[in-house]
């Protein structure tokens, strides 16, 4: 039986980089390190990284637009 692989539109609006890190095919410290440095968009409270579904859609989609897919 093949597993339903998960997709950024069944996320709730709000949610974690490890939860990310189930959708986008790099590593954690990768994630992370992405983070640290203000490439992927986020919301930072105190140590933790919070990530909006609908920010992260919109950046995706503008990656894409820039790449000419």
């Amino acid at each position: 039986m093949e597993s339903e692989k998960l997709q950024l539109s069944d996320f709730p609006d709000f949610f974690t980089p490890d939860m990310l890190s189930a959708v986008l095919p790099v590593s954690k410290s990768t994630l992370y390190r992405a983070l640290r440095q203000g490439t992927i968009p986020c919301l930072r409270v105190g140590k933790r990284f919070i990530l909006s579904r609908t920010h992260l859609e919109r950046w995706l989609e503008e990656g894409l637009c820039k790449k000419g897919v």
